[in-house]
């Protein structure tokens, strides 16, 4: 009875031992992950095609080719005309030609004075002579007109002024001293015998004074007035006093 006694109890600290075994191993290991077999499912949609990749880098040039055959030949179309070279040299003088007809009488001088004293006349008989030589200094007409027994044409008005412009196309001349200046006392301008002027006909932005030596006046084919320095040369009118 006791031996029986000694061996269960043996065999129960044996059973203890082993549940304690298992207990322990039970916290450690891994989980059994359970598997049936099952039948493959559906494929599912295709999805979208992604966006087209990026282009890749140019290759490297690849080694030159042979030499190729001689073409046709192109069609012979002449080309543009070259530039045009020098001058060359004179030849020798031709043959003398044949005499030309005989041309229409030219205008003579004597028509041309005829034609300005006209004019001159038109100025209510006042300017009755034309200085038609070379243009001269200012102080050189004022000797010029005296001399003649006159005086540097002043217009007085619009009419005269008119009338002395005219002379201007007649001689083919753009400009023509007249009697006025402010010699002596700047921005006062009197005539030839020292009384003071008062008809005037300024062209835009005149008088000026450019380079404060312009003290003399001339006119214009348009009838307008500038002033000029008195050493310049320009024609003179002349009026004669009867």
């Amino acid at each position: 009875m006791a031996l029986f006694s000694q061996f269960f109890t043996a065999l129960l600290l044996l059973l203890l031992q082993l549940e304690r075994h298992l207990v322990g191993g039970s916290e450690t290991a891994a989980p059994q992950t359970l598997s049936c077999p099952a039948p493959a499912g559906v494929p599912g949609t295709p999805g979208h095609n992604g966006l087209p990749g990026r282009d890749g880098r140019d290759g490297r040039d690849g080694a030159v080719g042979p030499k190729g055959e001689k073409g046709e030949p192109g069609l012979s179309v002449q080309g543009p005309p070259g530039n045009a070279g020098p001058p060359g040299s004179a030849g020798p003088p031709g043959p003398q030609g044949l005499r030309g007809d005989l041309g229409p009488p030219g205008a003579s001088h004597t028509g041309l004075i005829s034609s300005i004293q006209e004019e001159l006349k038109n100025l209510t008989a006042r300017f009755s002579l034309m200085e038609k030589g070379l243009p001269k200094k200012f102080s050189e007409g004022v000797a010029l007109c005296r001399n003649a027994g006159g005086k540097v044409a002043l217009p007085r008005n619009q009419q005269e002024n008119q009338k002395l412009a005219g002379l201007l196309h007649i001689i083919s001349s753009s400009y023509m001293f007249i009697g006025a200046n402010d010699q002596v006392t700047e921005g006062r301008y009197v005539d030839s015998e020292g009384r003071a002027v008062e008809y005037f006909k300024w062209n835009q932005g005149e008088p000026n004074n450019h380079g404060g030596n312009e003290d003399c006046v001339v006119i214009n084919k348009e009838g307008f007035w500038l002033d000029v320095g008195c050493e310049s040369s320009f024609h003179i009118a002349c009026e004669i006093v009867e």
